[in-house]
């Protein structure tokens, strides 16, 4: 009765209303999907940590216990400070390096000045940033250096474009 009130008495209707609900069912598969993994990822890390951490010696103490972050953090005090304010002005020098590039009427001179502050700005972090990273590694127990270990290998990298394989740079 229902195929001839809608008209769906052909092998031809059928075929496409079974198709188009095969379709339906990934459809939804792949939102209930992208869910679920969104919810797990989400859950996996454990609460207070940062998503997305350096993989230095510093990056692994913040992701120690509280107390002994803020333990290690006390007896890296100066490095700590001074790091925070280098820090502070590359992200500045990034900035100003990002509007330089996107700016219209582009100014040739203009960007190039701000890649050589960005640079002179990256090297002042990272010589803060090592010092840093030695203050806090020699307060690491035995345990927490091996942590460490097992800590960056588990992280995953970002990728750098410039490392990809010897051979496809001759080709």
């Amino acid at each position: 009765m229902a195929a001839v009130a809608t008209g769906m008495d052909s092998a031809r209707a059928q075929r496409w209303v079974m198709g188009a609900l095969i379709c339906s069912l990934a459809l939804n598969l792949v939102v209930f999907g992208a869910i679920a993994t969104s919810i797990w990822r989400g859950s996996a890390e454990p609460s207070g940590t940062p998503g997305r951490v350096a993989r230095t010696i510093t990056g692994y103490a913040a992701t120690l216990p509280d107390a002994r972050a803020k333990e290690l953090k006390k007896l890296a005090e100066e490095p700590w400070r001074d790091a925070e304010m280098v820090r502070r002005k590359l992200l500045d020098a990034r900035t100003e390096a990002i509007q330089a590039l996107t700016a219209e009427p582009f100014d040739r001179q203009r960007f190039q000045e701000a890649q050589s502050l960005l640079l002179a700005a990256d090297l002042k972090y990272r010589e803060a940033s090592t010092k840093l990273n030695s203050a806090i590694g020699v307060h690491l127990t035995p345990e927490e250096r091996k942590g460490y270990l097992r800590w960056r290998e588990q992280q995953q990298s970002i990728q750098n474009p410039l490392d990809e394989k010897r051979g496809s740079a001759a080709q």
